[in-house]
């Protein structure tokens, strides 16, 4: 078993989450985590079946001798049938988890609910949104909570067969940080209860493909919210594919002011670089997206983006624009 010296400057990750503290509690600790490979298997399939954001309570058990902390991810609660979820947001059906968590209880009353896991993949944020970090920051620290440890796992994206992830864990009354993949394996081993929640998960994933199925068979009373969903899905996929592949170090983010998601790449250039941002509207998927490109801390571009399949000859004209205004910067402030 791999395990890592590592230090958390809690107030300091808090900062770099963007909710600080102003106290100082730095702590040492070596972690090591062990996931079950049922869990991650279960973890693929949903996540492959799904164009929105999954996720579930984790189950398992923790200990702690000295500053070691060890954390073994057994099983998983899913979602529950009604979830309330999109390629945005992701709301658990509490009342389902909770009670499953009741009957796993009479089977193993040494069971943790440690943690948890979602996804998004969907959306192309590869990282915990700030209504994610200030959730899990609440649990930890919630005295309905039974440990002083949250492990969270963020699935960013399906490649193939491939999850690719992150990890994190929160620490009661001090903060959180970022777990490395090598303090992370995925061993073999299944829970006695995986069965059981295998099953109720498939019960749950069916229970709402019939509800997707009613309003897709009747399109006419089909929420408005979940076309603008679907609509919104495909473009920021399309636009994943796209962005990557001409800007592979282009990364997803979250605006810290009103939860917006948005690209963000540098173009480099010979008296400097362009700073481009390509925003995706909220609420509405009829507005359109926000192109914003700065050189040498000018705005160069400040244009909207229709959504439509025009959209990338749209970048490329105003990109190419904002290198031509870049370089007649460039020119007068050297005069």
């Amino acid at each position: 078993m791999s395990i890592i010296k590592w230090r958390i400057n809690m107030s300091g990750v808090l900062s770099w989450f963007g909710i600080g503290r102003s106290d100082y509690r730095p702590s040492n600790l070596d972690v090591s985590v062990e996931i079950f490979e049922t869990v991650i298997a279960r973890i693929s399939h949903a996540v492959s079946v799904s164009n929105r954001e999954e996720g579930g309570k984790f189950i398992g058990k923790i200990s702690q001798n000295g500053n070691h902390i060890k954390i073994r991810v057994e099983t998983y609660i899913d979602s529950g049938p009604r979830v309330n979820n999109s390629v945005g947001h992701l709301m658990p059906d509490g009342e389902y988890q909770e009670a499953m968590f009741r009957v796993l209880e009479t089977f193993d009353q040494d069971i943790n609910y440690l943690g948890s896991w979602h996804t998004h993949h969907c959306n192309g944020l590869a990282e915990l949104s700030q209504g994610d970090i200030r959730g899990y920051t609440e649990t930890v620290n919630s005295r309905q909570y039974d440990l002083d440890y949250f492990f969270a796992l963020l699935i960013t994206d399906l490649c193939g067969s491939e999850l690719r992830k992150r990890y994190y864990l929160f620490v009661r009354s001090q903060g959180s940080a970022e777990i490395p993949d090598s303090a992370v394996h995925i061993i073999k081993g299944s829970s006695p209860l995986e069965q059981i929640l295998k099953s109720a998960e498939e019960a749950a994933f069916a229970h709402r493909r019939s509800q997707a199925n009613f309003y897709r068979g009747a399109s006419e009373h089909r929420p408005q919210m979940e076309v603008a969903t679907d609509f919104m899905q495909k473009i920021r996929s399309e636009d994943r594919g796209w962005i990557l592949n001409n800007f592979p170090a282009a990364q997803t983010l979250e605006a810290k002011r009103d939860g917006a998601i948005y690209w963000r790449w540098l173009i480099p250039l010979d008296n400097g670089e362009l700073n481009v941002r390509y925003q995706y509207p909220i609420y509405s998927s009829s507005k359109p997206a926000h192109l914003e490109i700065i050189y040498d801390s000018e705005e160069v571009i400040s244009e909207n983006i229709l959504l439509n399949s025009s959209r990338f000859e749209q970048i490329d004209k105003y990109l190419a624009l904002a290198m031509k205004n870049a370089k007649s910067i460039a020119s007068r402030n050297t005069k």
